[in-house]
């Protein structure tokens, strides 16, 4: 289908972003790496604040890329860990893909569940919507499981609504085998059971306690299909307990340094850049018609828009791809209202079908040149990229300097590409080696041979992360950096505008100072040349929505202080120091 192709292609457009060096605090923390490890240890990723079944594809996609088709894919590093260690660019840019693919195989189920429920022009028009909706394509782009959840959403819907029709049992197995896939993905998909529990209850006077068995058969199945997909969650349920609550209260009661307040405007915004502005109209639309169609269908239809909506407005930690999974029915609802509107052509079959593809067109056109913008910027050297180009060049190799946590633990260490640079070089093996060792350049260019493989720059901040970081800074860090020799020091607007959000005086402290005692060397802007600068958001500043954006990433500020020698080397001490956290702060946020 042309619609699901175009779709693939723009999800997998530069894909490749920002590798090797740059990729998502997400992407790195919760499943892709949980894969590689797969490989060290067991077939059990044992993680469990998100479902294991995307984990589960892309370790399987990597089995297959350098098993049965290795003489394809190489490993220049000899195995899959080792790769994932020296150069992981080929494996990001795996698992970012499966996420493409299971993107536009939601895309292809929302248009079969549509095509069934109402016929095929709302199945097209249904499948263009959520094709080039600019969330899901953003998180098409991102090794992350929430598109995932997405065929499973709308086979239930599909489900569900021939279930409310005629009764029959296979109606009820659909939408309890596909709610099960959607909650493998993504433990809110669980809400795609809410229509097929509604549908029973509006069947019961009619088929009495047949319904209400068909629905726990249903139900069955989805915990069969979920536990298919999380094969290990029986021997962990504990930690599977503990990894659920946990991330449900932190959801609940802790709020991000620099989130916005208030959930029910923050969603509805999300609405207007995320599925488009005449896409919403056209969902609600479509809504008002089913419910002077048949108003206990439409209750299905909106159910999970609705509870999902709800459930997340009123908790404390608010992100637009967590809405993700009322997409397909936004999609489908959508559909309904253009269709309905193009059936308004006196004319004929022809004539009808035109306006239809005029009116879907006219709907997708603020999204789709997002789609587009969004892939052209992603497309540029990121900024954190040119920041790590530009002291590489300037200093030598484990340079100490202090950079803010906007990038992975791979940003520190030498290139990858399996050459080695220029400063670096094997010498020979010392007793007690058991491989030899890397000779590098010390300050004054006297070279030393180590056992260990030096790193490009230092690495200082002990860890923090960013929603922990105003947690650690005063005005006495920089007296921290001069005493240990970090004299460059390099800020990110999406942890400092976050820091300073906090409203604590030590983080404005720490700014002043480090404004006051020091000179910029460079500056590194993602906006336009006379754009307006983006402020911090959670979204829109890590999508690059907003028009404003050249090139991805942060601004980014290369600092020298005055007064300071530069140190190289291992460093003594972190920078700054972790103290211990305030009460109230979860631990997963360090």
């Amino acid at each position: 289908m042309l619609i699901v192709a175009a779709g693939f292609a723009l999800r997998v457009w530069h894909n490749d972003y920002g590798l090797p060096f740059i990729w998502g605090i997400d992407e790195g923390f919760h499943f892709t790496n949980r894969a590689i490890d797969m490989f060290r240890e067991s077939n059990d990723p044992g993680y469990y604040q998100n479902p294991a079944a995307y984990t589960y594809l892309v370790y399987a996609l990597l089995r297959v890329m350098y098993g049965p088709l290795g003489f394809v894919f190489h490993l220049p590093w000899g195995n899959v860990t080792e790769q994932f260690d020296k150069d992981p660019t080929r494996i990001w840019i795996a698992a970012r893909t499966i996420a493409a693919a299971l993107g536009a195989a939601g895309v292809a189920a929302t248009y079969a569940a549509a095509r069934r429920i109402w016929g095929v022009r709302e199945g097209l028009a249904a499948a263009a919507i959520l094709s080039f909706a600019f969330l899901p394509v953003a998180y098409s782009r991102v090794a992350v499981t929430d598109v995932g959840s997405l065929i499973g959403m709308a086979l239930a819907l599909w489900g569900a609504v021939r279930a409310y029709d005629d009764g029959r049992l296979r109606w009820y197995l659909l939408a309890g085998g596909a709610g099960g896939v959607a909650l493998a993905f993504k433990y809110t998909g669980g809400l795609a059971l809410l229509p097929l529990v509604i549908a029973a209850a509006v069947r019961l006077p009619q088929d009495g306690p047949r319904a209400a068995l068909r629905l726990t058969v249903g139900a069955g199945l989805a915990g069969v299909v979920f536990v298919l997909l999380n094969p290990y969650i029986f021997g962990s349920l504990d930690q599977w307990w503990s990894d659920l609550h946990g991330q449900a209260q932190v959801t609940a009661n802790e709020p991000k340094p620099g989130q916005e307040s208030g959930g029910v405007s923050y969603y509805l915004d999300s609405l207007g850049w995320g599925l488009g502005w005449a896409a919403s109209v056209a969902a609600l639309g479509g809504a008002a018609i089913e419910l002077r169609r048949d108003w206990r269908r439409a209750l299905l239809l909106a159910a999970v828009p609705v509870a999902l909506f709800v459930y997340l407005s009123v908790q404390s930690r608010y992100f637009g791809r967590w809405l993700l999974p009322a997409y397909p029915a936004f999609a489908m609802l959508g559909a309904v209202a253009l269709t309905r509107a193009s059936e308004l052509v006196p004319r004929g079959v022809a004539a009808r079908a035109a306006v239809l593809a005029g009116l879907t067109g006219l709907v997708m056109a603020q999204p789709l040149a997002a789609d587009v913008r969004t892939a052209a910027v992603l497309g540029r050297q990121d900024t954190r990229e040119q920041v790590r180009a530009f002291l590489a060049h300037r200093y030598r190799p484990e340079l100490r300097v202090a950079i803010e946590p906007a990038v992975p633990g791979r940003y520190y260490r030498v290139d990858p590409d399996g050459r080695l640079p220029p400063w670096l070089h094997r010498c020979p093996r010392r007793p007690g080696w058991a491989l030899p060792g890397w000779s590098f350049p010390r300050p004054g260019g006297k070279r030393v041979c180590a056992q260990f493989r030096p790193g490009q720059f230092a690495r200082p901040d002990g860890g923090v992360r960013a929603s922990a970081y105003h947690l650690v800074l005063d005005r006495k860090v920089i007296d921290q950096y001069r005493r240990y020799g970090y004299c460059v020091v390099v800020t990110f607007g999406v942890v400092r505008e976050r820091a300073l959000d906090a409203g604590d005086p030590d983080v404005r402290d720490y700014y002043r100072r480090l404004e006051r005692e020091s000179e910029v060397l460079r500056r590194f802007s993602p906006y336009d040349r006379g754009a307006k600068p983006a402020p911090f958001h959670f979204d829109l500043s890590f999508n690059y929505y907003p028009t404003a954006y050249y090139r991805p990433g942060p601004v980014a500020t290369v600092y020298r202080l005055h007064d300071c020698k530069q140190g190289y080397g291992a460093p003594p001490v972190r920078i700054p120091k972790a103290r211990e956290l305030r009460r109230g702060v979860p631990s997963e946020d360090v």
